[in-house]
């Protein structure tokens, strides 16, 4: 039996050091998809942690109102001030700003707040093909009973929105029928 020579080719065996323009412009791909994703929940996030400061101060306005209204035996209201981007809570001539915090905000971000009354059940009024149950009004009003105007409040922060139906009896929250347990 005759030996048998094995000659290796050394540069079959050489390791690449690179990547190809595939694996790049792949790689490349990836990262820009998940930046984009990652970028636009992070937006999300901050829009709806500026809604939250915005419910925040509104509950603040509302608990200040209604304990005011209590304790002093005055009525007092609550209104949005544009301008000054605040709950203006009022009782005779004084008014007590509850100011929404704006400074993390982008500018140019505008906030809405609109009261609403909720009309009684022959109230109801069609316009223009649909039942109207709600009236804009200028400003809620908490009695020293502990009660208030019948009202639902819509906020909303570019295109983030919220909308808050108000027991008169309580002045807290109403639940909707979807969110009971």
């Amino acid at each position: 039996m005759g030996k048998r020579l094995m000659v290796f080719d050394e540069s079959a065996f050489r390791q690449r050091s690179g990547f190809t323009l595939i694996e790049l412009m792949l790689t490349l791909a990836l990262i820009a998809l998940l930046s984009s994703i990652f970028v636009w929940n992070i937006n999300a996030l901050l829009k709806q942690g500026e809604l939250e400061a915005l419910q925040n101060e509104m509950w603040s306005a509302v608990e200040k109102a209604k304990q005011s209204a209590v304790f002093t035996r005055t009525p007092h209201r609550i209104r949005f001030d544009d301008e000054q981007q605040a709950f203006m809570v009022s009782a005779g001539g004084e008014e007590v700003p509850f100011k929404v915090d704006t400074s993390g905000m982008g500018e140019g971000v505008e906030i809405e707040v609109v009261f609403k009354v909720v009309l009684p059940r022959d109230g109801y009024r069609l316009v223009r093909g649909e039942l109207v149950t709600h009236r804009e009004i200028e400003s809620v009003t908490f009695y020293p009973d502990g009660t208030c105007t019948p009202f639902s409040v819509d906020l909303k922060i570019a295109e983030y929105e919220s909308v808050y139906q108000i027991d008169p009896w309580t002045g807290s929250q109403l639940t909707r029928p979807e969110e009971e347990g």
